[in-house]
């Protein structure tokens, strides 16, 4: 893709988009199509089992298959996509694979399965990362809670999501009052509950609730982190910068998602 900026001096940068994937039918066509038109490939990591390092033996809904998933990357991606899939043991592994795959890349676009980059995110993140030299580019999240207007707008720990392999500078976090959209708990209670069984922080996790049940289910509008955090408490959120990929989605005027 060319890039037109100072830093780059002109030239043609290899810009891909990359998903680790186990399941995700409910925001995958939006999170891909809000990064798309950036990227010049669009990688998908897929591992049909859990890759956190958990021999549970508990599998995804029968509507996360392989092939329902690669339909809807291929509709949202096109001759963009790569598909890849993978028996990766450790989540790391699976993410870090991209290195091998996309060995030319200038810079890597991360969208997990649930998150949506508000409109003109990502190519201003592209933009102000390759101007700053740095390595790794955060960018601020928006977490959705039971529906698209509820959830938690204020928490700090951005995610690093836009990678320059080709330079050495630091981590840094854009500033930007666009947001990244994640619903990882704005979905289905099913995938929900079996995020939780194959969670990446599952150890960490409280013991004195059954988060599932408990905060989940019951909708608590309080202390809703599953490891905690004094930002999870629930907020009216803002739809007017909803990504327009967002708009006609099947979820989103319902007061809870069941």
């Amino acid at each position: 893709m060319y890039v037109e900026s100072a830093e780059s001096g002109g030239l043609a940068m290899k810009i891909i988009g990359m998903t680790a994937l186990l399941y995700g039918t409910s925001y995958l066509d939006a999170a891909i199509r809000s990064i798309i038109d950036s990227v010049d490939e669009h990688y998908i990591l897929y591992c049909p089992h859990p890759s956190h390092g958990y021999n549970n033996g508990i599998l995804p809904p029968a509507s996360e298959s392989e092939s329902n998933l690669h339909e809807i990357a291929w509709n949202a991606a096109g001759t963009k996509l790569r598909w890849i899939r993978g028996d990766w043991q450790r989540e790391n592994e699976q993410r870090n694979s991209i290195f091998h795959y996309a060995p030319n890349s200038d810079v890597i676009v991360i969208v997990d399965s649930d998150e949506c980059y508000a409109d003109g995110l990502a190519d201003e993140a592209i933009a102000y990362g390759i101007g700053a030299g740095c390595g790794q580019l955060r960018l601020p999240f928006t977490h959705l809670w039971r529906s698209f207007r509820k959830g938690f707008a204020h928490d700090p720990a951005y995610p690093t999501r836009v990678v320059f392999p080709n330079q050495s500078g630091e981590t840094l976090t854009m500033p930007t009052d666009k947001r990244i959209w994640h619903f990882g708990y704005a979905q289905p209670s099913d995938i929900v509950k079996f995020k939780m069984k194959n969670h990446g922080h599952l150890i960490e996790f409280k013991r004195n609730v059954d988060w599932f049940s408990d905060v989940f289910m019951a909708n608590r509008q309080i202390d809703c982190h599953p490891i905690g955090s004094e930002y999870w408490n629930v907020e009216d959120i803002d739809l007017t910068n909803l990504p327009s990929v967002l708009s006609n989605h099947p979820l989103k005027d319902l007061e809870l998602i069941p």
